[in-house]
């Protein structure tokens, strides 16, 4: 009964892992477009700001959450392997798997697109860690959420 808890703890936190860090990269990568955009142009106003926000999380953030969702379907179950075999580290391992995940997904991806990069803010090393980070929030995030979803679940019934 213990592991159908902890299976369920593990679902229920996916998604908003999920979405944290898809949000977390697409705020990431407006960022990094506006900062490229500001640096040859005249500066740009918190406003605008904003709004370019707010409309990359609307129609570049889906595609983002995305590569999010196939990379930590692959990822965590493998961060959930190695847990296993050394019994500890969840939260690093979770982090980790997420981040390395990302680092592989953007590799893949750009290998096959067209233009030289999917992801603008991928073409510079800050930016590169800076997505990377915001899946290794997500993995960290994930295994948190998992954790205190677990803990306070509704103990399975012995016999009925």
């Amino acid at each position: 009964m213990r592991t159908r808890r902890r299976t369920l703890s593990y679902l229920l936190a996916f998604i908003p892992a999920v979405l944290l860090a898809g949000v977390l990269g697409s705020v990431i990568q407006t960022q990094f477009n506006l900062l490229a955009i500001g640096s040859i142009g005249p500066a740009i106003d918190f406003a605008t700001r904003l709004e370019t926000t707010l409309y990359d999380l609307r129609h570049f953030g889906p595609v983002y959450t995305a590569i999010i969702f196939l990379v930590y379907l692959i990822a965590l179950p493998v961060a959930h392997l190695v847990v296993r075999m050394q019994k500890r580290q969840i939260y690093a391992w979770c982090a980790v798997a997420t981040a390395i995940g990302l680092w592989v997904a953007l590799r893949v991806i750009d290998h096959f697109a067209p233009m030289p990069t999917l992801i603008a803010a991928t073409r510079t090393t800050p930016g590169t860690l800076l997505m990377i980070f915001s899946s290794f929030l997500g993995g960290l995030f994930y295994a948190w959420l998992s954790r205190i979803l677990r803990r306070y679940l509704p103990r399975a019934r012995q016999g009925t």
